[in-house]
């Protein structure tokens, strides 16, 4: 799934192939892609012989999304995990230490392994280097152990990694990390609004308007992922700055939080006035509903 997208296959198509696998549609994609390749080559051969003398690149890699953003601090958070009635280990795993807030969630047969690495690297990281440079550094060098651990292992495995940074304004304002699908969801007046993309087969084909965030929770390519670290040496996350004001709450989940349980149930427990009671009923309220995957929660209250 994830060399796929890697190539830039359209993810309905994907969708489609995965029903069907034939050696024909690959030969197919790779016939679109050498004549793409060629297009752009040429085009890019024109736009350099039309540069001025003294043109020089501009580094990229990130993408921002600028907005204004007033200063805002932790009033209290909280956070609650379990595995659930289902699973055999709990393979997700959390980092809270006042300005940055992480959810790991493993996959694979090294996921525990993976989402604590990712955790612990992050926390090293930041804390060598505690600015944004810093910050998408040391997801960058999660993203490398928990590749090189993989590889070494022989299995299919990996981790989600979703992370909130309450930046001072100096700092440029509170940041938002993401790769995979362990969302964050901010609470406004009384409302829950998801803030991330899900990076996996059905989060692509909400976002390309197939289906509807609701009919994505059931979908059954919703735990293929398209993003995550640990199934490639490079990641591409989304970096992006988070549009939140004082009296918000911020909600980092692992996906077990929503595997089953309705909307309602989750907005009513995420609402509770006390964050520590929110945390631990957000948990309850998965079980409730089956239990089906690990849950990890932490909840922010802003002032």
């Amino acid at each position: 799934m994830a060399l796929l997208r890697g190539a830039q296959i359209p993810v309905a198509e994907i969708a489609e192939f995965l029903l069907r696998p034939t050696e024909q549609q690959l030969a197919a994609w790779c016939e679109a892609l050498d004549d793409e390749y060629a297009r752009r080559c040429e085009a890019l051969g024109v736009v350099r012989r039309s540069l001025p003398a003294h043109a020089s690149p501009v580094a990229g890699g990130r993408w921002t999304d600028e907005r204004t953003i007033g200063m805002v601090s932790v009033l209290r958070a909280a956070t609650a995990t379990d595995q659930g009635p289902v699973r055999a280990t709990n393979q997700d795993s959390l980092l809270a230490d006042g300005i940055l807030y992480a959810v790991a969630d493993g996959f694979g047969p090294e996921g525990d392994h993976a989402s604590r690495i990712a955790v612990e690297t992050l926390a090293a990281g930041f804390t060598a280097a505690p600015d944004r440079d810093g910050l998408i550094g040391a997801v960058q060098q999660a993203n490398e152990r928990v590749f090189a651990h993989v590889d070494a292992s022989g299995t299919s495995s990996g981790a989600t990694l979703t992370l909130v940074a309450l930046f001072d304004d100096e700092q440029g304002g509170p940041l938002a990390v993401n790769i995979g699908d362990s969302p964050l969801n901010r609470i406004r007046d009384g409302g829950m609004s998801q803030l991330t993309n899900d990076h996996s087969v059905s989060g692509e084909l909400v976002r390309v308007g197939e289906i509807t965030r609701e009919e994505a929770r059931f979908h059954p390519h919703r735990h293929l992922l398209t993003r995550a670290l640990g199934i490639g040496p490079v990641i591409r996350p989304d970096v992006f700055d988070l549009d939140c004001r004082p009296g918000d709450r911020l909600l980092i989940s692992s996906d077990g939080l929503f595997a089953g349980a309705d909307d309602a149930d989750i907005v009513a427990a995420a609402t509770e006035a006390e964050p520590e009671v929110a945390a631990q009923r957000l948990v309850q309220v998965a079980n409730e509903a089956g239990g089906s995957d690990n849950t990890t929660v932490i909840v922010i209250d802003l002032g």
